[in-house]
This record gives structure tokens, C-alpha cells and sequence, in this order.
């Protein structure tokens, strides 16, 4: 009901030839033709999940360094997005009477496009923190995906050609910004809190739920990699079935630990969607616990998982885990010594 109040009042406005595209557009092949799967497959790419499973794919993998980095750069730009999107209030294509049609179930303002800026943030983001390694494979995928992602969100009737292009531009914007901002600033923190100070505007003003999705991953994410720094301290692997395995585990319990506390609250408060800032502030806090758990709690279980595969010989012992092995060993040896 608050979304649909959202964008009653907001404003519908288009450039010249936006209108006549999209229609162009539509009129190729319109709904339940193979150009129509192909856009909604296309437009997944730029969604939550898919761009969570991208991050935690390096963080929980490869290089935790470089993955922290990633995943700063999307929650930027998906906080940024609806702080922007609440100011403008421009309505959908779909809501115009010109006959644009709504292939893909979306709600809330339309500029700028957050599957734009959230897929050049993390597809463009990825390339910049690999720059050192020059795949050419990766930039190829940074500069082809989120043209992809952003063209089929103007097919399937959700944004207009100038949506897109501005959140392709924040994505990117934000990529360069914070890498540059990650060489300048002596302490990373000093940059989160920033963000974190910033985005307390948008409880002031936006109405829509990505807002407040936004500033729950933010939260959850700062939390969580203090919590990393200083306690998990896990490592990574070059291992791809146990890469395979962190991300397909990972990417379970951000959604199975999201459904479950809805189910839970639920269960307690039936009604709690109809209280307004209720449902915000508990937006909020579930995407912190969400975030904090699968970046900072879910990796103590890595080492424990070593611990199994070495029993098992699916993975080689390293002559450094053995001895790392060794000398807890005799560490507790010393210990018991010094108790008798």
C-alpha cells in the first residue's frame, strides 16, 4: 500500500524519443516470446541474489581483501540509489498512458535504475580490484553485463533509456570513487561511518523498501568485517568445489535466515506490515543480522570444515597446517605439563 501511495505521487516525465523506444522496443517480440525470457534471465543478473552469490564468491573464495572491497562498492551504490530515487520521484514507464507494458513485477520510483547501478557497481568493481591481474575475460564481463542487464530493463518496460544510463554512470562513478578513496584514507572505517552518517538522511524522506534493505546491508556489512578483523580471521582457498561449497552455503543462509526471521516476527506480530516504521526499522535490523552473520559469523565455520576435509583426504595437508598442528599440540602439552 505505502509503494503504490509512493508512486501515485510521484512524476511522470520522459525525454523526447524515450517513450517511442521502449515501445519499439516491446514491439519486436513482445511477452512470452524467447526475446522476453531472454531479458528476464538477462535482468537477474542485476538482482540482490545474484550480485550477493558475485561477492561472496571472492570474499568467501578467493580474496577477502578484494571481496570486502566489492561488496563496499555495491552497498554504495545500492544506498545511493533510493536516496536518489526518493528525491526524484519519477514514476515507471509502464505507469504513462502511452502503452508501454510491465513485463517484470516491480514497484517503487524509476530513477535511476538500481539493477543498472548495482550490476556496473559489482561487475565493474570486480574488474577494478582485479586491475592488477589484467584478465581480459573480466573487463569483458564488466563492460558487456550491466549493458546487458541495463537494456533489458528498459525492454521489459521498468525504466527509461535515461534510468539506466544514469545508474550505469553512479555504478561506475561510485567503482573509481571508492578505489581511489581506499589508497587516500589511512582507516577504511573513517569511510564506512561516513556512509553510514550519510544514509541516516534517507530515514527522513524515503518511502520506498530498498532504502531501508540498503542501510541494513550496510550496517551488517560494517559489523561483520570488524568482526572478521578481529576475531573469524578466516582464510581463503583456492580449492573450487570448496568455493563451489562456501558461496552455495553462504548464499542459502542469507535467504534462509531472511525468511526465517520474517517467519519468526511474523508469528509473534501477524500484523506488523501495517505498522509503518515497524516494518522499516525491522527491515533494517534483519538485513544487519542477515549481512553480519554471513560476513563475519557464517566464515569461523571454514576452519572447522578444513579440519574435516584433511580427515577425509579430500584435501592435501599443507606442510604449514601441519604445523601449525604441531605446535598447538604441543602447546596443550606444555599445558597439561604445567597443570601436573
Amino acid at each position: 500500500m505505502l509503494q503504490f501511495l509512493s508512486a501515485s505521487i510521484g512524476h511522470t516525465w520522459a525525454l523526447p524519443f524515450e517513450n517511442q523506444f521502449i515501445l519499439w522496443f516491446q514491439s519486436i517480440a513482445g511477452k512470452g516470446s524467447f526475446l522476453y525470457y531472454i531479458m528476464n534471465f538477462i535482468s537477474m543478473l542485476g538482482e540482490e541474489m545474484i550480485l550477493v552469490a558475485t561477492v561472496g564468491l571472492v570474499y568467501w573464495g578467493f580474496d577477502k581483501i578484494r571481496g570486502e572491497r566489492i561488496g563496499f562498492t555495491m552497498i554504495s551504490a545500492t544506498l545511493f540509489n533510493p536516496l536518489i530515487k526518493n528525491i526524484v520521484c519519477r514514476t515507471r514507464p509502464f505507469d504513462s498512458d502511452v502503452g508501454i507494458q510491465n513485463f517484470r513485477d516491480v514497484s517503487g520510483y524509476s530513477f535511476p535504475s538500481g539493477h543498472s547501478s548495482g550490476s556496473a557497481s559489482t561487475y565493474v568493481g570486480t574488474a577494478v580490484a582485479y586491475k592488477d591481474k589484467k584478465y581480459k575475460w573480466l573487463i569483458a564481463i564488466a563492460v558487456v553485463v550491466p549493458f546487458l542487464v541495463a537494456l533489458s530493463r528498459t525492454y521489459l518496460g521498468a525504466h527509461y533509456p535515461s534510468d539506466v544510463v544514469c545508474g550505469l554512470a553512479l555504478g561506475v562513478g561510485l567503482v573509481f570513487l571508492i578505489d581511489l578513496l581506499y589508497k587516500v584514507i589511512p582507516n577504511k572505517y573513517w569511510m564506512y561511518i561516513c556512509l553510514l552518517g550519510i544514509g541516516i538522511a534517507g530515514f527522513f524522506y524515503c518511502t520506498t523498501s530498498d532504502f531501508f534493505t540498503a542501510y541494513g546491508l550496510l550496517a551488517g556489512f560494517v559489523c561483520g568485517i570488524l568482526f572478521e578483523e578481529k576475531v573469524t580471521k578466516f582464510e581463503n582457498t583456492k580449492v573450487w568445489w570448496r568455493i563451489i561449497l562456501r558461496v552455495a552455503v553462504g548464499g542459502g543462509l542469507f535467504l534462509g535466515l531472511n525468511e526465517g526471521i520474517k517467519l519468526i516476527v511474523g508469528a509473534i506480530y501477524p500484523s506488523y506490515g501495517d505498522n509503518v516504521w515497524f516494518e522499516r526499522f525491522f527491515r533494517v535490523l534483519r538485513y544487519a543480522v542477515v549481512t553480519f552473520t554471513v560476513i563475519g559469523v557464517y566464515p569461523l565455520l571454514f576452519a572447522q570444515t578444513e579440519k574435516l576435509w584433511r580427515k577425509l583426504h579430500w584435501i592435501k595437508a599443507t606442510a604449514e597446517a601441519d604445523e601449525k598442528d604441531d605446535g598447538a599440540e604441543e602447546q596443550n602439552a606444555n599445558a597439561e605439563n604445567l597443570t601436573i
